[in-house]
């Protein structure tokens, strides 16, 4: 029987999302989650700890993969210290546990190796794989336009930062929130807390409406072309830097809201985006809904379901990675 990609991704995304797996956040940002209790997710077995214990004699590699953490599933509960492993350290213990839905995951992880080998040799098709992810999550054709455009525009700027001498993470966020502090008055965090993200892995950008996405880009730019012109050398040269494309891009701002009488920046989320689409696009002949993919019927008159028409409201969550 033939395992489709999107029940086995969607399979292993409940899997660490779900109430049986315990997961905890460490310092450095990473999400470990409890061993035993993906073990048993995987397995089914009734005695997970004896199983875990058993694999990773079989299998040191899976041990080394592994760290003591002090896990508390909820604030009336004791602290209790497990094994925990990462993403990777989860993906490992697929591998080794033979049952039917390890078997699905491990499917999906094919089929997933064997895309990247295809873009690989063309790269259009992660392209397009990107634009099919962000339609099927709701977004339009433009706001996805605009996203891609930007992902650019961030990759040139860190590179520019990377060749002038900026190194450490810690840089790289202390500039990204320089540059966001002065285009938007908010650091990254901020304006995350401002738009209700607070989950580990929301990407500030994906929450982002068409005009902030657009000027956070300009932002970006004219942070390329300041470093450019000016020769900037020195970590405290790329900060003013930042901080000037800041300011331009904020005088950019209260230019777009003084005349459309809007503030740029919406206080809410694609949550709130793709429920108040969804709604919409449910109340519309099935005809209509038929006539292209998710997201596309925003450019295509009618009612506008784009983000940035209808909300009310690094790269790591929380990391001024925006």
């Amino acid at each position: 029987m033939m395992v489709s990609k999107r029940s086995s991704q969607g399979g292993f995304a409940a899997l660490l999302s779900g109430e049986t797996v315990r997961r905890v956040l460490t310092q450095e940002g990473r999400t470990l989650y409890a061993a035993v209790d993906v073990v048993a997710a995987l397995s089914g077995s009734r005695q997970p700890a004896e199983y875990w214990a058993d694999l990773k004699v079989r299998e040191p590699a899976l041990a080394n993969l592994s760290q003591p953490i002090s896990f508390a599933p909820d604030a009336d509960a004791l602290p209790v210290t497990l094994d925990g492993v990462d993403i990777e350290g989860v993906l490992r213990l697929v591998q080794s546990i033979p049952t039917a839905r390890a078997e699905r995951v491990r499917r999906w992880l094919a089929q997933t190796a064997r895309e990247r080998l295809e873009e690989e040799n063309n790269p259009e098709l992660a392209v397009m794989r990107t634009r099919r992810l962000y339609e099927s999550k709701g977004y339009s054709r433009r706001w996805v336009d605009k996203r891609l455009r930007g992902v650019s525009a961030r990759h040139e700027l860190t590179g520019e930062w990377y060749k002038r001498g900026a190194t450490e993470s810690e840089q790289y966020r202390a500039l990204t929130n320089a540059l966001m502090k002065g285009a938007f008055g908010m650091e990254v965090e901020e304006y995350r807390r401002h738009k209700n993200l607070f989950k580990t892995g929301e990407n500030l950008r994906d929450h982002m409406s068409d005009l902030e996405l657009a000027l956070t880009a300009l932002g970006e730019t004219v942070a390329v072309s300041l470093h450019r012109d000016h020769d900037s050398r020195s970590y405290e040269a790329l900060e003013a830097d930042a901080r000037d494309a800041g300011e331009i891009v904020a005088r950019t701002r209260d230019e777009i809201e003084a005349r459309t009488g809007k503030p740029v920046v919406q206080s809410g989320n694609h949550r709130g985006w793709w429920a108040g689409n969804s709604r919409r696009r449910v109340a519309r002949p099935a005809t209509r809904a038929a006539s292209g993919p998710v997201g596309a019927d925003a450019s295509e008159g009618g009612k506008d379901t784009s983000p940035d028409a209808a909300p009310t409201e690094a790269p790591g969550a929380g990391k001024a990675v925006a």
